[in-house]
């Protein structure tokens, strides 16, 4: 699978994984493990808005 990307991508990967574009596209292993790491912090993120959230309303 050919997938696009930008020279940011490529910099915020090295940055934040370690890994290079070409890496992450090659290795299916690496792509789940960075989707499983976006995903949790994606999550964690959005916990953190909702508790900031609430105790904003009350």
């Amino acid at each position: 699978m050919r997938l696009s990307y930008t020279s940011e991508m490529e910099k915020g990967l090295q940055q934040r994984h370690g890994v290079s574009y070409a890496e992450y596209e090659s290795s299916l292993d690496k792509r789940l493990q960075i989707e499983r790491e976006r995903t949790k912090e994606h999550d964690a993120c959005n916990q953190l808005v909702q508790s900031i959230q609430s105790h904003t309303s009350s």
